[in-house]
């Protein structure tokens, strides 16, 4: 499951073209897979586990504001996938 959230987030992110950087991507066998996403202007964390728990973390790097904190847990793979994406995308903007 993990690795096919890894092939989504990096075609997407290339999908996008929006100058997302892909810092680190992290797999901790099958239960978390941790990124550090980068912008000109500002840093992400994003964690994943097994269960569907999802933390969002975003700071702009000079003032180190942060501007985007999130930690949910999703029932379904497809409801994870979709606010994955939009914050992926809310931070690239």
């Amino acid at each position: 499951m993990l690795e096919s959230i890894k092939k989504i987030i990096n075609d997407y992110i290339l999908e996008l073209d929006k100058g997302i950087v892909i810092e680190s991507e992290v797999m901790y066998g099958e239960n978390k897979l941790e990124y550090a996403l980068s912008t000109d202007e500002y840093m992400a964390s994003v964690s994943i586990l097994s269960d569907y728990t999802y933390d969002f973390y975003a700071v702009e790097i000079e003032s180190e504001r942060t501007f985007m904190v999130k930690t949910k847990q999703f029932v379904s793979f497809d409801e994870l996938i979709t606010e994955l994406k939009k914050d992926i995308s809310g931070f690239s903007d």
